[in-house]
């Protein structure tokens, strides 16, 4: 049987589906490829399977690309905290989130836009997601250990969507394995659809899959798949980056259309505006969606698109905006403006007419 095996593997292997832009497809052909291009289809079919993923370092970026990452949570820690050499102690049977760290150093926006974690995120939740939180996991010796839940944070029963609504990629800023704290996984929960219940997470607590992983890997994973972690049983402390996306008509946990600057959106591509949701539609005010072109005329990537061939951004445009996208407006959202929302409409409506037809605005 291992001989037929092996020959019909090597008669097979050259066969193999040709994936194009198809209309029908939308904007997950273009990401596919590029998916492809990183080497990521097994990723992509444990996702499927088993609900989460470990991308090796090697798909992430250049070789210890993650000791800078390392060095910058290190100052966070340092300046909220002690630093750790000082002040290890502080850490001792904790395991904490360090909130809100996106602006504290401009290597965490690059890792937002990452192409293996942004990818396998998009797949997830569609090209369209924006950014939900960016957190640093830091976890000292001792009994302290999270939880198994799935992220979906809603306990009513029948509270889940078929569709993931948001997906989490922790990259691993030290080694990972079962001694050393690692997140833990029930491979296959995914497909419950539902919240882990208190006797369900206790019962389950020391039986999941601790992920094994060197530092600079990353695991992915959408928010049905149950997951929590072990207590860390080692000297020092376990750390990691959290970049967790969402689509774009939920909640975001941090503010970032509000905190953003322009200079963040010039130093970083044009993907990273619409990570940052400043092109959203969204609050209606009295006269509706405020300035409804904006969303409309948005660089592809940055706004609230369909998924379409045509709003797809390239994981690989790295460019510097450098002017290109700019701050969502102060907006008026108490008074009603009027005839210039009705023209406003009017114009929206024509422009979206001319595109169906293929005429020029």
């Amino acid at each position: 049987m291992l001989q037929l095996a092996q020959r019909l593997v090597g008669e097979n292997q050259n066969i193999k589906m040709k994936i194009e832009n198809w209309e029908t497809a939308g904007s997950l052909g273009p990401l596919y490829q590029e998916l492809q291009q990183l080497g990521l289809e097994t990723n992509i079919a444990e996702l499927e399977a088993f609900g989460y993923t470990i991308v090796p370092p090697k798909k992430i970026g250049p070789e210890d690309y993650h000791l800078e990452l390392r060095e910058a949570m290190e100052r966070v820690v340092r300046d909220r905290f002690r630093d750790l050499e000082v002040d290890l102690a502080r850490w001792d049977n904790v395991n904490d989130n360090l909130r809100f760290l996106l602006w504290e150093d401009p290597v965490f926006e690059k890792m937002t836009y990452n192409p293996a974690g942004l990818g396998l995120a998009q797949y997830l939740l569609g090209t369209n997601c924006i950014l939900s939180l960016v957190n640093g996991w830091v976890k000292g010796k001792g009994e302290a250990r999270t939880g198994l839940h799935g992220d979906y944070l809603d306990p009513s029963p029948d509270a889940h969507p078929a569709i993931n609504v948001n997906a989490n990629v922790h990259y691993f800023l030290t080694d990972y394995n079962k001694a050393d704290g690692a997140i833990s996984f029930l491979p296959g929960s995914h497909r419950w659809m539902r919240q882990a219940s208190p006797p369900e997470s206790k019962y389950w607590a020391d039986k999941a899959v601790a992920v094994d992983a060197p530092a600079g890997s990353a695991v992915v994973w959408g928010n049905h798949t149950w997951h929590g972690s072990y207590p860390r049983q080692t000297p020092g402390v376990r750390m990691a980056l959290q970049c967790e996306y969402m689509r774009p008509r939920y909640q975001p946990q941090e503010p970032y259309r509000d905190t953003v600057t322009q200079e963040a959106l010039d130093r970083n591509p044009v993907r990273f505006a619409g990570l940052m949701d400043v092109y959203g539609p969204f609050p209606f005010g009295k006269s509706d969606r405020n300035e409804d072109a904006r969303t409309v005329e948005a660089p592809p990537g940055t706004g609230h698109g369909r998924g379409t061939i045509e709003s797809y951004c390239s994981l690989f445009d790295m460019e510097p905006a450098a002017g290109r996208t700019s701050l969502r407006p102060n907006y008026d959202y108490m008074n009603h403006d009027g005839h210039m929302a009705s023209d406003r409409h009017r114009k929206n409506y024509k422009k979206m007419k001319q595109a169906q037809e293929g005429k020029p605005a």
